[in-house]
């Protein structure tokens, strides 16, 4: 049965959510997902591994391409490529992260600190597609200079679909306080046009106070890696996860090695091991698997160590 909440996607996490991720959060409650970060230069040069990032499974059902870059010409070249693949119902534009090998090219968080290279590429990508286009943004560079004002001001001129803040500062990263108060001055400042919002929703309590602010979507980032249960508010099987995650992931491999030098078992064990701990985090056991992660050398390694925490 449905909750009275506001639907639940899957943000994008550079390094995270590729098809394997997505795939798991939408089985378990997420209605969107999105890619990782996709450089629109990459997609404009016909690289082939930022092409591979925009690689879907054929069960997905609503995934949208995430694009940064700073050029709007580029951009809007990048979005007309990514809306002939036919794969995504939307194309979604980064302003918001805050990573400094981003933020040098003056793309992500750098817009908040150039609001008219913001309008000019909102405007350029949406009159290139005809798909929906979304923005991903925070509430300004730090608490001093709050531009939110000015991003719904420009995004309502562009014609984009939705604005999803990130409810902190670019100054802020990941960390800190998420500004409810500004995000529901957001809310109501926007109108008509829909506001997402996104930062620390972990559980029901802090997706109702998210909630609160009259949001139409929350987006779920960090705690759908230790358990993509999170977007029903219910907790997973952790083998029963594991076991699934590393047969998503096996596939998705295989398919990279037309683009990697790794074999499709080589890529699926660096890879992971990473998610393999949080899935198992707190239970008897998860301790000594930390430590013995790099030892595992095989897919048939990583299948021993998940049926180690099986009753």
């Amino acid at each position: 049965m449905m909750d009275a909440l506001p639907p639940r996607f899957l943000a994008p996490m550079a390094e995270f959510t590729s098809p394997p991720m997505r795939v798991l959060c939408e089985e378990r409650g997420a209605a969107r997902t999105f890619t990782e970060m996709v450089n629109a230069e990459g997609i404009c040069r016909d690289s082939p591994k930022t092409l591979f990032l925009l690689e879907t499974f054929p069960e997905e059902r609503d995934v949208w391409a995430h694009l940064y870059g700073p050029d709007p010409d580029r951009l809007a070249e990048a979005a007309r490529r990514v809306e002939a693949l036919g794969r995504f119902r939307g194309i979604d534009l980064n302003a918001g992260c805050p990573v400094p090998r981003i933020t040098a090219q003056g793309a992500g968080a750098a817009l908040l600190k150039d609001l008219p290279r913001l309008a000019r590429i909102l405007e350029a990508v949406v009159r290139a597609v005809r798909l929906p286009v979304t923005l991903k943004t925070r509430l300004g560079p730090h608490p001093g200079d709050p531009v939110w004002p000015e991003v719904i001001r420009i995004a309502r001129g562009s014609g984009v679909a939705a604005v999803a803040f990130h409810a902190r500062f670019t100054s802020q990263g990941h960390a800190g306080a998420v500004h409810l108060d500004l995000l529901r001055e957001a809310v109501e400042a926007a109108g008509d046009l829909p506001v997402f919002g996104n930062g620390s929703v972990v559980d029901r309590p802090s997706a109702e106070a998210m909630a609160a602010t009259g949001v139409r979507a929350l987006l779920i980032a960090r705690a759908a890696l230790d358990d993509p249960a999170v977007f029903a508010f219910a907790k997973s099987d952790p083998c029963a996860l594991a076991e699934r995650h590393l047969a998503l992931e096996l596939r998705y491999r295989k398919l990279a090695e037309r683009v990697s030098r790794l074999t499709a078992e080589e890529a699926t064990v660096l890879t992971f091991r990473k998610h393999l701990f949080r899935y198992f985090k707190g239970l008897p056991g998860a301790n000594a698997l930390r430590g013995r992660l790099m030892t595992l050398r095989t897919v048939a390694d990583l299948r021993a160590a998940i049926a180690a925490f099986r009753p």
